[in-house]
């Protein structure tokens, strides 16, 4: 029997918690009839070589005598795992040896298990963990009948390899329920303020004040009044949380890692690398309840990914860049005794040095990187907003923001993204040398109020950034820490 040259196969290998492509080349060489892999092979893919002989045989189909093949998987640096192998190898096998002809589509992929009466089985894993970027034909088992993002050949066994049932691509459909908490809750103006803002420009918060005067309410209740995330975002948010969630998410996730959580956990880390709580809480919320209480290794780890939205984690030989696109909140006390604000007439029984010993758990560098600072009460004055009735204004400011979107890119992102040089074309220099206080610690804080004013002005539904904007943003930008600044030193 003449062999042509190398046959090669597109599929697919486990990259952590995705499916990347890889290619299967299979070579012929005189030997005993046996299937060797190459390129770093798992545990797993070695014992599919049983699956693939017996499937083939038990199918009708004759295995190559005095034939070695060789499977190579590329690239060949990179440890291999993978559940879709199988079908692959089986298929090349059957299209080098010429006993089915080969399809003439070359960017297909193939990717199934096999049992080992020949039965063809789609893995789970290909709907959650593969998402295409361009269109693709892909072999596979019998469908479940889910949409998937890509065409698909499925075959229920090897033996209907000629006559394969075609399944047309259709868009992923995600389900999307925005949660209840929050909703039928009653916040006085100044909070439903703060509210407003943080979901509208996704506004990283610390809440600090005395115990019981709803920080962790706050926290929990702006998780509700988020935009509903795309079909796009759902599928990072499903692939971020693969395995963490007891049920599938159909929401922007709410992690809230407690205060014992190491900095491995928060951040990610590892050998290999694996994912932390913030890249968990992708396109989401982390609310870090009492964070005083969090190791002081466990906050400075935090500093990188809520300025860049990403964390890079480099262990021994593997580097891996995760996404933290993630809205932090974070609540504490103050005073070991919780009653302790700036400002307010408070009897607290500790020491002065117990108060100031307290206050130097927290890391400057970190209260920096929060765009807002919130001192809460017990008691607030004014009126009261249900949290329906500011989803109901919310909904009405993105629909500005929408159709501001239509002549202005800067509005398709969120204010809490916008760039220094976006933020400052609304504004003129002169302005932009007199608002500022000279005594302002960092161009953070600078930019954090830039990004809140331009929250301010979307509330306002106003297309162009004003200084009054910016006055109002130092509010609670700047005084607020400032005063945190005071009462550490």
């Amino acid at each position: 029997m003449l062999l042509g040259p190398v046959m090669k196969i597109q599929s697919l290998i486990r990259n952590n918690d995705r499916l990347v492509p890889v290619e299967v080349e299979l070579s012929f060489v005189p030997g005993l009839p046996q299937i060797q892999f190459l390129g770093l092979p798992d545990q797993a893919i070695k014992e599919s070589i049983h699956r693939i002989k017996s499937a083939i045989r038990n199918q009708g189909y004759e295995f190559p005598k005095a034939q070695q093949i060789l499977v190579n998987l590329r690239p060949s640096h990179l440890k291999k795992t993978s559940r879709g192998l199988e079908l692959a190898v089986a298929l090349g096998i059957l299209w080098e040896t010429e006993q089915v002809p080969k399809p003439l589509d070359g960017e297909a992929l193939v990717y199934g298990e096999l049992s080992l009466g020949g039965e063809v089985f789609e893995p789970g894993d290909l709907h959650e963990d593969f998402d295409p970027e361009v269109p693709l034909t892909v072999w596979t088992g019998d469908g479940d009948g889910r949409s998937s993002p890509f065409a698909r050949s499925c075959l229920r066994e090897l033996k209907s390899v000629t006559a394969p049932e075609i399944v047309a691509h259709a868009p992923r459909e995600y389900s999307i329920e925005r949660p209840s908490f929050g909703l039928d809750l009653e916040f006085p103006e100044r909070q439903a303020k703060l509210l407003k803002l943080a979901a509208i420009g996704e506004h990283s918060v610390l809440l600090a004040g005395p115990a019981g005067s709803g920080k962790s309410t706050i926290a929990k209740a702006l998780h509700a009044l988020l935009a509903a995330p795309t079909q796009k975002e759902m599928h990072e948010i499903r692939q971020n949380n693969k395995g963490g969630a007891e049920a599938p998410l159909s929401w922007r996730p709410l992690v809230h890692p407690h205060h014992s959580t190491s900095p491995l956990g928060l951040i990610g880390g590892g050998v290999p690398p694996f994912k932390g709580d913030i890249t968990r809480a992708h396109k989401g919320m982390m609310v870090l309840d009492e964070l005083l209480e969090f190791n002081p290794r466990a906050q400075e780890a935090l500093r990188e990914p809520m300025e860049d939205f990403r964390i890079r984690i480099r262990r021994g030989r593997y580097v891996e860049e995760h996404p933290a696109d993630t809205l932090v909140v974070a609540t504490t006390n103050l005073c070991p005794c919780g009653d302790w604000v700036p400002q307010a007439k408070v009897i607290c029984g500790r020491s002065i040095k117990k108060c100031h010993s307290y206050m130097e758990r927290l890391s400057g560098p970190l209260v920096d990187r929060f765009q807002i600072t919130f001192f809460t009460r017990k008691r607030e004055e004014g009126g009261t907003v249900t949290g329906i009735s500011l989803l109901k204004e919310l909904e009405e400011v993105r629909a500005f923001r929408a159709a501001m979107a239509g002549k202005d890119p800067r509005f398709l992102r969120v204010a809490a993204r916008w760039s220094w040089e976006e933020l400052t074309q609304d504004l003129p220099g002169f302005y932009m040398r007199e608002l500022f206080p000279k005594e302002l610690s960092s161009r953070r804080r600078e930019l954090a109020t830039l990004r809140v004013a331009r929250s301010l002005a979307d509330l306002m539904k106003a297309e162009k950034l004003h200084p009054l904007h910016v006055e109002e943003a130092l509010k609670i930008t700047h005084l607020p820490f400032e005063a945190l600044k005071r009462l550490g030193g």
